[in-house]
């Protein structure tokens, strides 16, 4: 078990109830924490700190929220990942896309997405 929570089996190797409210006190208390910091989910071993990180940008925009994220490909070659996540009005689901835009793609994509813009300015 971790630091601060004490479960130990008992005699004959068994757990009482008592032993088992512990713990979920102790994982309660540890889902508060956890959901009290900015990235939750991000709160992996191995995972950098994305609070310092300059490489993920987030834009709340009406009922969506857009996720930027620049990462790196086994071969150490940057991608931007743009995800959209928004919340079902109706069912209260939260439903997530995303897409992918490798580096040799970047200046091809830039100049597509700047021409539509453009063109639904202008209608």
């Amino acid at each position: 078990m971790r630091e601060g929570c004490s479960i130990k089996e008992g005699r004959d190797g068994l757990i009482t109830i008592d032993d088992l409210l512990e713990l979920a006190e102790y994982l309660y208390k540890g889902l508060i924490n956890l959901s009290n910091q900015r990235h939750p989910l991000a709160i992996y071993k191995g995972v950098k700190n994305m609070e310092t990180s300059n490489e993920h940008e987030m834009l709340k925009a009406s009922s969506r929220t857009y996720f930027f994220d620049i990462e790196t490909t086994k071969n150490g070659k940057p991608y931007l990942k743009i995800s959209e996540s928004r919340i079902n009005k109706d069912t209260q689901e939260q439903t997530r896309n995303t897409i992918i835009i490798f580096e040799e793609d970047l200046v091809q994509f830039t100049g597509t997405f700047n021409t539509m813009s453009k063109r639904i300015s202008n209608a």
